[in-house]
């Protein structure tokens, strides 16, 4: 049950709480302009100096420049990067999720410039990151303290860090998933209702389409988060299903990612990363050096250190301040189990896990422990907020305790300001960085990675036999040219090879193949042909479109049902 906001006539005068849940009860829009206006405070320094040239940035940049010149090719939900690798594609977007690359790219038609799109995009992802948290926070918070865990969730030093030192574009746009997520599926857990259920499937479909790590972790800590509120076996199992659900919308992503992993070199992400050099609170000391020297920006892994001791020393308080005053039940329950996912993520970035990763499935793809800052700042906002609200009423050595406050939130600040003052800021390079070749990881095991200049100057080469190509158009995911033969000839296109692309001649099919380097190699007949070269979608593709139309159409029954119970309960 929520505390009480606001007294009856004739009680006692209101306090500044009372009176600050009485302004928000009156203005709901406060909240809405609080967090747009603090996420346009935090991200100002993107449009002033540029997008930083962090880990990630010259990918982001590259990926939603090629997944806009895709939607222009007239592909609604882009496979392939026809322009990537110098015109010889990449079958990227199949694997990667594309809410980013969608919101950056509406963004662009705005602005006219990617670098701008992308850091609005950043700006949208943190405000509705402190709406979501306030959606979350309001289940057993006041308006006020709610306020505060969104305000403090959008500066967590590891949601800043994501932004400002590692450019983690799509990572930085699940921290407005995951608190939507735990709200629903709390409400879930606490009683029968629908509108909840299919908020739970959609929120949890767009953090599947938007960050694949941060979908993985997150649906580890669920489970968890999801024991610790409930042991109804009903409501485990709707929660479940809701989840199901969540992964049936975002089947058009996943059913591909599922069946045609092999086609690509995936397994090279490992290799060039040892997940366990990267491990949390094991050089605090050289961590520390980067707050003490101005020059000295450090590297990202010790600026994680920080991140993660501000959550740690963060919990740690709120622990102390309320864990002998949680007596609500329904407070209990969802603190508690916010404890619970904030200890769990944070044991996942230390070294005490190491063997969990190398038992459990895909664990080692996650590369950073780190990245489990993501749950960890969830649950720390929560618990920090319901601290300070019972320390506002709470007068047992409150001195003691608001100095402690007042020493972990300038701490929390600092490495939150320092990873935006000392952000990399090189924005001319990425433009230079556009033509590189794809990330190891996502080319097709058919390519030998070589630059193959013969196909960057011309779209077609004979290999064999006499033959004269006219191009028509050699661009994009549908291509067609005039071929006039007068031997059996082999042809190797520019595409890379990949499942999805057919060949027709004059209409009829022709067999396709990897050529020695990889690209698409094809026979001829001997005579005249018209020649198209189209990407089309194999059976994962298809089955995946299919079964995410089925769920969206069954989300859109369930909620109108839902609709008409809440307005005619009888």
């Amino acid at each position: 049950m929520l505390e009480p906001e606001i007294q009856s006539a004739g009680e006692l005068p209101l306090n500044w709480k009372q009176r600050a849940s009485i302004t928000l009860a009156k203005r709901p829009w406060i909240v809405f302009v609080t967090c747009f206006s603090l996420a346009a405070l935090v991200t100002l320094p993107l449009f002033i100096v540029g997008f930083p040239k962090g880990g990630d940035a010259v990918k982001h940049y590259r990926w939603s420049t090629e997944f806009v010149k895709a939607l222009g090719d007239g592909a609604l939900y882009p496979r392939w990067f026809a322009e990537a690798n110098r015109g010889k594609g990449s079958p990227l977007p199949i694997y990667y999720p594309p809410i980013p690359f969608y919101v950056a790219a509406a963004f662009n038609v705005v602005a006219g410039d990617m670098l701008t799109a992308i850091s609005l995009s950043c700006w949208l992802a943190l405000a509705l990151s402190g709406q979501a948290m306030y959606a979350l926070s309001r289940l057993t918070l006041s308006r006020p303290a709610s306020l505060i865990a969104a305000v403090l969730y959008m500066l967590m030093p590891y949601h800043i860090l994501d932004l400002y030192q590692g450019s983690a574009v799509s990572e930085f746009w699940s921290f407005a998933w995951v608190p939507l997520i735990l709200c629903f599926l709390y409400r879930v857990s606490d009683h029968d209702d629908w509108i909840a259920f299919c908020g739970l499937a959609l929120s949890y479909a767009l953090l599947l389409q938007t960050h694949v790590p941060s979908a993985f972790l997150t649906s580890l800590s669920l489970p968890i988060f999801a024991v610790a509120l409930t042991r109804n076996v009903r409501r485990l199992l709707r929660i479940a299903a809701g989840l199901a659900f969540g992964a049936g919308i975002s089947a058009i992503f996943l059913v591909p990612v599922l069946f045609e992993r092999k086609y690509i070199t995936i397994g090279r992400v490992v290799s060039r990363r040892d997940y366990r050099d990267y491990f949390l609170f094991e050089q605090l000391g050289s961590a520390f050096k980067t707050i003490l020297d101005p020059s000295n920006i450090g590297d990202y892994s010790r600026q994680a250190d920080l991140a993660g001791l501000a959550v740690l020393v963060l919990l740690i308080f709120a622990v102390v301040v309320a864990f002998k005053k949680w007596r609500d039940g329904n407070r209990v329950r969802l603190w508690r189990a916010s404890l619970v996912i904030t200890a769990f993520s944070l044991f996942m970035t230390t070294r005490l896990a190491a063997p969990l990763y190398r038992v459990v499935p895909g664990l080692v793809f996650l590369l950073f422990p780190f990245r489990w800052l993501l749950v960890a700042s969830v649950g720390a906002s929560v618990l920090t907020a319901a601290a300070v609200s019972i320390l506002a009423r709470d007068a047992e050595r409150r001195t003691i305790k608001v100095l402690s406050l007042a020493v972990i939130a300038a701490f929390t600040l600092t490495v939150s300001v320092l990873a935006i003052a000392r952000a990399p800021l090189k924005p001319e390079t990425l433009e230079r960085r556009l033509a590189r070749r794809e990330a190891p990881e996502y080319r097709p095991v058919w390519w030998d990675s070589e630059r193959h200049e013969d196909l960057e100057q011309a779209s077609v080469v004979i290999d064999s036999g006499d033959a004269v190509v006219q191009k028509i158009d050699d661009r994009g995911i549908s291509q067609s040219y005039h071929v006039s033969a007068n031997s059996e000839s082999v042809l190797r296109m520019r595409p890379l090879y990949f499942p999805g692309w057919v060949a027709r001649a004059d209409g009829r099919p022709v067999e396709i193949r990897p050529s020695s380097g990889g690209n698409i190699e094809l026979r001829m007949e001997p005579g005249e042909h018209q020649l198209t070269l189209s990407f089309e979608d194999t059976w994962p593709r298809t089955t995946g479109k299919l079964i995410s139309a089925v769920c969206i159409a069954g989300l859109v029954v369930l909620l109108f049902v839902a609709r008409r119970s809440d307005h005619h309960p009888g």
